[in-house]
């Protein structure tokens, strides 16, 4: 089994099937074949107008066809650990596709290779066995690996910056409470809270947080301990994240496991990280005003001459300008009569 669709759109184009300005509600003329490619697949109706004629032409060569509804890598590998075949291979560019068949393939199942897009001048293609992938891992690795593989970021959770696979890896090995929290949020029987919870204290655990009680406090711990030793300003991404940004991460990474294992029935992606916008699931980022708001009422001015006029909004508010203005910084410091 494979799937490219860039290797399939260039093959129907180059044989002519497809004929752009009949099939395709974006056309311009003199693109290239890179750009009408992006332009047509841009577009949802367009995009499943080519779904449906290279099913049929598959169906017309002899090949089953399958139309997946939500994940399309879940239905790939689920056909592929059932497949009666001696050997099956699956080739696919996808991380989450290796992770899908390290959770769902078992040993006794047939031969499954997974080969992934080779990349340009690659001097070698790599080939993953399977079935010694997961006896490497362990059965309890191979159990937890969808929370493994989510929490870190995948192509429908945030990434973590500062932290790789291996860190989520090494922690689950060598703590046993990080893997008691990894079967909360693998598990199908638990509740929002108790999988809100168990989010924010493995974050806190990766974070190497130790003795803290909330993501809030290690933040401001490491925010003081960045001030004190940093000649520079602070970058917010190095900072853990807010208990309130944890908490919908944790959320996302929940809904994203039951989806993997096919167990999402009756699950609403708006109960669990997602908000609906123009059509589009976009996510909740944070419950939290962007700054408290005794900052967001602070007043300054971006004043390009002076600040003795009513046009200061400083001077407007009775207030002194401060260093927080945009051009004077303070430095013009007047007394206003009123």
């Amino acid at each position: 089994m494979a799937g490219n669709k860039r290797k399939a759109f260039d093959v129907i184009y180059q044989l002519g099937l497809l004929n752009l300005k009949s099939h395709c509600d974006i056309h311009r003329k003199n693109a290239s074949h890179y750009d009408q490619e992006c332009e047509f697949l841009m577009n949802k109706i367009n995009k499943q107008r080519f779904v449906n004629m290279l099913g049929e032409m598959l169906e017309k060569n002899n090949c089953k066809s399958y139309y997946a509804s939500d994940d399309s890598d879940l239905l790939i590998v689920k056909k592929a650990v059932v497949c009666h075949c001696n050997e099956d291979s699956v080739g696919w560019d996808n991380t989450d596709m290796l992770v899908l068949l390290c959770y769902h393939a078992t040993l006794d199942t047939c031969s499954l290779l997974f080969k992934p897009e080779p990349k340009r001048n690659a001097k070698k293609i790599r080939v993953w066995d399977i079935q010694a992938v997961k006896q490497q891992l362990g059965a309890e690795v191979c159990k937890h690996i969808l929370f493994l593989h989510s929490f870190l970021g995948c192509d429908t959770t945030s990434r973590l910056h500062g932290l790789g696979k291996g860190n989520v890896l090494k922690k689950f090995r060598e703590k046993r409470r990080f893997a008691e929290l990894a079967r909360v949020l693998h598990s199908q029987l638990s509740l929002k809270q108790n999988i809100i919870a168990a989010g924010e204290e493995a974050l806190i655990i990766l974070y190497n947080g130790k003795g803290e009680k909330s993501l809030d406090s290690l933040r401001y711990r490491r925010y003081c301990d960045k001030v004190a030793s940093s000649s520079c300003y602070v970058h917010p991404q190095t900072l853990p994240p807010t208990s309130s940004a944890a908490k919908y991460h944790s959320l996302r990474v929940y809904f994203q496991i039951r989806q993997w294992q096919g167990t999402e029935a009756g699950m609403s992606p708006q109960d669990w990280g997602w908000k609906e916008s123009d059509g589009t699931l976009i996510p909740v980022t944070t419950d939290l005003d962007p700054a408290p708001n005794e900052l967001l009422r602070i007043v300054r001015c971006n004043c390009l001459t002076d600040c003795s006029t009513l046009r200061c909004s400083c001077k407007k508010h009775g207030l002194n300008c401060s260093v927080a203005c945009g051009n004077c910084r303070g430095s013009r410091v007047l007394q206003f009569k009123f």
